[in-house]
């Protein structure tokens, strides 16, 4: 769990309907091949 209580990597168990996508985000690897996040914000 994360700090906040919420899971840390929420996974998805179904289908996604497309109309619940909000938006996309690139995810690219950094240098040191961790996760480079964008930033958290509104959708």
């Amino acid at each position: 769990m994360g700090r906040g209580g919420g899971a840390l990597f929420p996974h998805l168990y179904g289908v996604l309907p497309l109309e619940a996508v909000h938006r996309v985000e690139d995810l690219p690897l950094g240098s040191d091949g961790a996760h480079i996040f964008p930033p958290l914000g509104g959708v």
